[in-house]
């Protein structure tokens, strides 16, 4: 009977939490024209197909008193920044604007009230997107009551007539299987269309069985493959169940020299890099 009762519950918040009004709380969500914040300036017009360098990291919005440091750090030598959790502080929103190698995207997911700080996912690029476009996530946290934003860009390759596609996740976290399921939908919809290289990386919050069981085959039934890193074990896990959050899938790439930035403490994740080339150049 209580196992009913919650499962009711649970329908409630679902068929609810599109429709309520988060304005009214703690933070607010922008209007669609004022989701995406540009900074900083590219240093370079396209991409080299043969050694797109990648990084995936979760920020921790800046929190730990190492972030500045390793970030800097971490983004030498890339190519492509995919970041989540970036937090538009004085200090960070510094950092990006102020960088002459890389452009920057912001996708908002919402904005705190108090400072009027955006916060959301953030994608890096030494070559200036061709095109980009965010997906706010159909279902809100049920902790919390905040969206997510999903950012697509998308890159010019030297020499090649096909565009390389980059989704920049970061998944609602306290929610159940189905509604991870549906956020990942968004996005596959968009790499279905996409008739090139694709690169899907970030924090999937894949902290139970069920959720890494459906991200798994949904991912791999779009053509995409999972990167595997020789010490991938010391990805963010949750604290709760010991599973991993952190990935990078691909399509139509082909992969090298993954690594696992385990020593770095500028974040409670912990950065992801790789080499990545397009297939059949």
């Amino acid at each position: 009977m209580l196992s009913q009762r919650f499962n009711k519950l649970l329908l409630v918040l679902l068929l609810l939490t599109p429709a309520i009004d988060t304005n009214a709380f703690w933070f607010s969500v922008p209007d669609a024209s004022e989701v995406i914040v540009t900074m900083g300036a590219p240093a370079k017009k396209v991409l080299d197909p043969t050694s797109i360098k990648l990084l995936v990291w979760n920020m921790y919005k800046g929190k730990n008193k190492s972030w500045e440091d390793d970030f800097i750090f971490l983004k030498a030598d890339r190519d492509i920044l995919v970041l989540q959790e970036g937090l538009m502080n004085e200090n960070m929103e510094k950092i990006l604007s102020n960088d002459n190698d890389f452009s920057y995207l912001l996708a908002t997911s919402f904005v705190y009230k108090k400072g009027n700080k955006r916060t959301g996912v953030v994608t890096g690029s030494s070559a200036l997107p061709i095109d980009s476009y965010y997906k706010k996530s159909r279902d809100l946290e049920w902790i919390g009551l905040t969206p997510k934003a999903m950012l697509f860009t998308e890159y010019e390759l030297r020499g090649y007539k096909k565009t390389l596609l980059v989704v920049n996740i970061h998944a609602i976290n306290s929610v159940p299987w189905y509604l991870l399921a549906r956020q990942l939908k968004q996005v596959g919809r968009k790499i279905k269309k996409h008739n090139g290289p694709v690169v899907f990386a970030g924090d999937f919050n894949t902290w139970t069985k069920k959720k890494i069981k459906y991200m798994r085959k949904y991912l791999s039934s779009l053509g995409l493959y999972e990167v595997n890193f020789p010490n991938g074990d010391k990805r963010m896990k949750s604290s709760f169940t010991k599973k991993i959050l952190d990935y990078i899938w691909i399509k139509g790439l082909k992969y090298t020299n993954s690594y696992v930035w385990e020593d770095i403490e500028g974040a409670d994740h912990k950065a992801m890099s790789v080499e990545l080339s397009v297939k059949n150049q």
